[in-house]
């Protein structure tokens, strides 16, 4: 194990001689040379990813063939001079393979239905088998957030008036309902038969985020009803849950020993070596769902990034992706005060309100007391690893880069003081309930 050089007594950069700020809580590092970036790789807990197998070579190609894809989409955006990347098959064939998900799903069903009809009680076991298979294929329509807070308009007006106004902005159209969660994001999905949008506030990011960067953060979400996701979309995204699904479902189990006889033993053979086929051929089609729709999906994301630049301001919506490396620290209160809860016992109902609401703020405590070179640390090592908020969204240093970029654009809409603090109180009985949440996890 390879351990970094010390830093000097005098606080100087052992490999460049450049001046070092050092705070005991992060890690100290140099932003001149980029010593000690990160610690975990030259410590050697980060373990060899250098491919063994015939698997792990095919999930390296794989992984190699998507970071060629996301930096070819990033280049097409990047550069004015390109012409505008054309709708390719790819996008078609995706939804060629949602319907071929969907299609096995009606034939199921109309099968089963067809061998119930025939009054052989012998297909009955086998229709009903059927339509099981049917049930769980079927296309998903969504549904809220099962930690999340919802909030009517009239619990909510001036947080829903804003929404309202970002989507009129964006030529969007507004979100039907708004519901607050602990998570440390923010997104936007439509459920039930008629499709309501649904925008999702995720109080871990919203409570460290500045007002101007909270309207980039929703301009970003309701972007996502106008800017052509593919991945969004009823018919593709009923397909990858029903897949999720039988690919989960399906995973194989471990090995028993059982004494039961031969006949027992081959049937619970050939009935593990059907589901291994499930979940192999599932997890094949999963990922080429999501291949086939990592161009388009990154470009869409994108333009949500460009629509937020253009509702908040290229500042506040640089300034928003730049909070979104600094999920870890959010994690580290949560566990903190959750071991400090879960140790503590309250007996007045008031005083475990105040406890949980100050869950919030010491939250903003905490991630405003991150020095700026700890910041600028997490941000090359996000651009190091290429790491991103989540396996739909581009790196984060990528839409950074790309939101700087482009022409500055100033804030085409505001959040003033009096219209964030009435937002901030209707957020009062959602702040407790999440919080507590987190607490008793």
């Amino acid at each position: 194990m390879t351990m970094p050089p010390a830093v000097e007594a005098d606080g100087m950069c052992p490999s460049c001689s450049a001046p070092l700020s050092t705070d005991p809580r992060f890690v100290t590092w140099c932003p001149s040379c980029s010593w000690n970036l990160d610690p975990s790789a030259r410590s050697g807990t980060v373990t060899n990813t250098a491919p063994r197998g015939r698997a792990e070579r095919r999930r390296e190609a794989r992984r190699r063939a998507d970071g060629a894809t996301v930096e070819r989409v990033f280049r097409d955006l990047a550069n004015p001079s390109r012409p505008p990347a054309a709708r390719d098959g790819a996008r078609f064939a995706a939804m060629a393979v949602a319907g071929s998900v969907h299609l096995v799903t009606a034939a199921f069903t109309v099968g089963s239905i067809g061998l119930l009809t025939t009054g052989n009680l012998l297909m009955v076991p086998v229709a009903a088998i059927g339509l099981g298979i049917a049930f769980v294929t079927r296309p998903r329509l969504g549904r809220l957030d099962p930690d999340g807070s919802p909030l009517s308009r009239s619990e909510a007006p001036h947080l829903y008036a804003l929404a309202d106004r970002i989507a009129a902005e964006l030529g969007a159209p507004p979100a039907e309902l708004i519901e607050v969660t602990p998570g440390f994001g923010t997104s936007y999905t439509r459920v039930g038969l008629r499709r309501h949008g649904v925008l999702t506030i995720g109080l871990a990011l919203w409570e460290v985020l500045t007002p101007e960067e909270r309207v980039a953060s929703l301009a970003h979400e309701l972007g996502h009803a106008v800017n052509g996701d593919p991945r969004r979309n009823l018919w593709f995204h009923s397909a990858v849950e029903a897949l999720t699904h039988w690919h989960r479902a399906s995973a194989p189990g471990p090995v028993e020993e059982s004494g039961a006889g031969l006949v027992f033993m081959v049937m619970d053979w050939v009935a593990k070596l059907v589901m291994r086929g499930v979940h192999h051929l599932t997890g094949l089609l999963l990922r080429l769902m999501l291949r086939l729709t990592l161009a388009p999906g990154h470009r869409a994301e994108y333009r949500a990034d460009e629509m937020a630049a253009r509702v908040a301001s290229s500042t506040a919506t640089r300034s928003m992706l730049q909070t979104l490396v600094l999920g870890d620290s959010v994690e580290t209160v949560f566990r903190r005060r959750s071991a400090v809860q879960q140790g503590r016992r309250s007996t007045r109902a008031t005083s475990r309100d105040e406890a949980d609401a100050s869950l919030w703020r010491e939250l903003r405590e905490y991630v405003t007391s991150i020095p700026e070179a700890e910041r600028l640390r997490r941000l090359r090592l996000s651009a190091r690893r290429m790491t991103s908020t989540d396996r739909t969204h581009p790196p984060t240093h990528l839409r950074l880069q790309l939101v700087s970029a482009r022409p500055p654009a100033e804030a085409a809409l505001t959040l003033g003081e009096t219209e964030a603090a009435a937002i901030e109180r209707e957020l009062e009985t959602a702040r407790v309930q999440t919080a507590r949440a987190v607490l008793m996890s």
